[in-house]
């Protein structure tokens, strides 16, 4: 084995054990609903350009969009804290990138133009395209943020509380909601 799959295996593993010391946090963190974490990583410039993009990501629908529930914040605690050092450059500067793409503030553009400018990022992203590499990993997090919320998982995900009755075969029909998972697979 290379030693940069040892280094490599050994980060991921670091990363396994202390990300839900950081979703614990953030979890007791969201119920106190009277004030607002502290931000740990982003400026708020930025912050205000990550709750603008998580929006249109996961907006509100009949189901709380991921402002509701405090995505952000788990962005911005995941991010400052459980990243590489490499990781948290690019998203910093991907949010520099999105902010600067639009000729204009991207809070001040309109929700169209908002839209289409992340669905170039998300096709570039996943052409694996070195610019946009970023915005992989901000998604990732901020889909692990949302269906881990309680909002996420028991408005937006058809929640089955553990422990409960086992059943065998549970059939589905067209139009139910995904099942929520009670575990993670993070990478």
């Amino acid at each position: 084995m290379l030693r940069r799959d040892v280094i490599k295996s050994a980060c991921v593993l670091t990363l396994k054990s202390s990300f839900p010391l950081i979703l614990t946090e953030f979890i007791s963190s969201c119920q106190q609903k009277s004030t607002a974490p502290q931000l740990s990583f982003f400026t708020p410039d930025e912050f205000e350009i990550v709750e603008h993009v998580i929006d249109i990501m996961i907006p509100k629908t009949k189901t709380p969009g991921a402002l509701e529930a405090r995505v952000p914040y788990f962005l911005d605690m995941v991010t400052g804290s459980s990243l590489n050092p490499m990781d948290r450059f690019r998203i910093k500067n991907g949010l520099i990138q999105l902010n600067d793409q639009g000729r204009r503030n991207f809070a001040n553009l309109n929700k169209e133009e908002k839209l289409i400018m992340l669905k170039l990022a998300d096709e570039a992203a996943f052409k694996d395209e070195p610019d946009y590499i970023w915005y992989r990993i901000f998604k990732k997090l901020s889909l692990i943020g949302y269906f881990t919320s309680q909002q996420g998982m028991t408005k937006a995900l058809n929640y089955v509380q553990v422990p409960g009755d086992y059943k065998a075969n549970v059939p589905y029909k067209k139009g139910d909601k995904a099942l929520a998972k009670t575990f993670l697979i993070y990478w």
